[in-house]
């Protein structure tokens, strides 16, 4: 099949899955109107077995996508509520683009690959900029740096966790919680290696779009560098980055320039990458990666790739959605050797609100 029919072929599967979408749509919106005290759950139930067959109908892996979990208003796919912006190929995958207008303008990318000689969707991916095109402006990332270098001071560490041991937290022994008795060993993990061409490194919710990133104010050497995790109670419980053999003999926040060291997440999951890798990467490619990312055996953690030479690494955020701190470790000269994230799974506070490592 050349290339303009195999392009053809993706469309118009796109297109019969919109229709179906839209009729059984239309056959469940009613159910949800009724509102049955007797069975509230009716109307989900019946939409759960509506894209259950759409989904055998269109998708190559029923397994790796779920229709049913969900019920909006207006339909989310539809001929009525998108319109065909273009097609490609890339590789042995086709994407058909569509932008949709309600309630707020939305692209969506149906990847699509061939199986038993028909065009089905592997995956639809949702955006609010052109797929192919960076989340941020190169021009503005470059302005995120331009106050990060690998003298930037340090911050003044916090006294409610200047009594952290990450250290200690980064080695294997049995632990108890003095908060509710339960016990486990910690376990140190290497999980990849991550590489930096720029030396400018981003610590952020790897679920948020690349534009919630900005750079650490410190910047290391540009090479590639050893990862470990420590895992406790089946948790990442906190992960660290090895930029020399030596041990670290005191701790800073690693700090954003004009702002703190401590992590927001809302996805569940974080990321430490180079930054103007990360900030470069189109919207298909960080959604492809995430994608791979959330198929990682839990609690996950995988190399990233960003493109070139570059690679991150992305883990599971202890207990997921918080607030984590991240510390450079440094030597006796004051040189950075480690970069660490506390998930404060291993982590005890006391009515001070003091931190302890376990």
């Amino acid at each position: 099949m050349s290339e303009p029919e195999a392009l053809r072929a993706a469309e118009e599967r796109v297109r019969e899955f919109m229709a179906e979408f839209d009729a059984q749509w239309q056959i469940a919106a009613p159910v949800f109107e009724e509102r049955d005290p007797n069975h509230p759950g009716k109307g989900f139930e019946l939409w759960g077995s509506l894209m259950t067959e759409t989904t055998r109908a269109h998708f190559v892996d029923t397994a790796a996508v779920d229709l049913g979990s969900s019920f909006s208003r207006p339909a989310e796919y539809g001929p009525d509520v998108e319109t065909l912006v273009r097609s490609e190929m890339v590789g042995d995958t086709a994407y058909v683009l569509t932008r949709s207008s309600s309630p707020l303008e939305t692209f969506h990318e149906y990847a699509l690959r061939e199986q038993a000689g028909e065009w089905r969707i592997a995956a639809i991916a949702s955006h609010h900029g052109d797929p192919t095109e960076p989340y941020i402006d190169q021009s503005a990332a470059a302005e995120r740096i331009v106050d990060c270098a690998p003298d930037a001071p340090f911050a003044e560490m916090p006294e409610a966790q200047a009594r952290l041991d990450e250290r200690r937290m980064f080695t294997e022994r049995a632990v108890v919680h003095p908060r509710h008795g339960e016990s486990s060993e910690a376990r140190v993990e290497r999980i990849g290696t991550l590489r930096t061409r720029s030396g400018v490194l981003s610590v952020v919710d790897f679920g948020y779009d690349n534009t919630s990133a900005w750079p650490l104010a410190r910047t290391v050497p540009p090479g590639a560098y050893a990862v470990e995790r420590v895992v406790g109670f089946g948790r990442n419980a906190a992960v660290r980055v090895l930029f020399s053999d030596v041990e670290p003999v005191a701790w800073h926040p690693a700090s954003i320039p004009g702002s703190g060291h401590v992590i927001g997440v809302d996805a569940g999951c974080v990321c430490i990458v180079d930054y103007p890798a990360y900030a470069a990467m189109s919207r298909r490619a960080k959604s492809s990666v995430f994608e791979e990312f959330t198929a990682v055996q839990r609690p996950a953690a995988a190399e990233l790739p960003l493109g070139g030479d570059d690679a991150g690494i992305a883990v599971d955020s202890g207990y997921g959605d918080g607030s984590y701190p991240v510390y450079w470790g440094t030597d006796a000269e004051g040189r950075v050797v480690q970069l660490v994230i506390d998930f404060m799974v291993l982590v005890d506070q006391d009515d001070d609100g003091i931190l302890t490592t376990l």
